[in-house]
């Protein structure tokens, strides 16, 4: 191990000025620094475009979800039913509901009757399916379930405005017999 030592000193000694010569401290490590500063740089840059297509594509797909959701609400818009617009159907039913539901509750109110609705749960349900219709497009199995449901609470109305005017119909006839018997 002696002698391997021995020949490289030896080595470095007979190469000293060589050594010395091509290495200049001052020189070098202005070198190494601009070395570790381009590569800092470059990952800098890099880092920034990554961010920067990551950015477009988040704006790309967000004005693409947006177009995607205009053009399902103006589908839902432009529904129509035996060549009449959804929106006027739709109007139509609400309209019809809320007469009935507005003499249901002064009937109940009048009598003092406590009327128990299904129209929460039925208008609750026409939400989903107009919520569906905006998601998914205006499909007809869809576009007639919300058709259906609309019909379904004017049924419910009307059945409870025959029973309210039957209660209301049996309370009058009551108080004619009562009265003619206190004659």
């Amino acid at each position: 191990m002696r002698k391997v030592t021995d020949k490289l000193e030896q080595f470095i000694k007979d190469n000293r000025n060589d050594f010395d010569s091509g290495f200049n401290p001052e020189n070098s490590w202005s070198k190494i620094e601009s070395k570790i500063s381009t590569k800092k740089s470059n990952s800098r840059s890099i880092w920034m475009m990554a961010a920067s297509i990551v950015l477009i594509l988040s704006l790309a797909w967000l004005i693409y979800d947006r177009a995607q959701l205009t053009d399902k609400i103006n589908e839902l818009e432009s529904l129509s039913v035996n060549n009449k617009p959804y929106s006027e159907i739709e109007s139509y039913y609400q309209q019809n509901i809320e007469e009935k539901t507005i003499l249901v509750n002064h009937i109940s109110a009048e009598k003092n009757i406590e009327v128990n609705t299904d129209l929460k749960s039925l208008n609750k349900k026409y939400e989903e399916l107009k919520a569906k219709v905006k998601k998914q497009g205006g499909h007809p199995q869809l576009v007639n379930a919300m058709i259906q449901n609309l019909q379904t609470q004017i049924e419910v109305l009307e059945q409870q405005l025959s029973i309210l005017q039957d209660i209301q119909e049996y309370s009058q006839n009551d108080k004619n017999e009562n009265n003619e018997i206190s004659i």
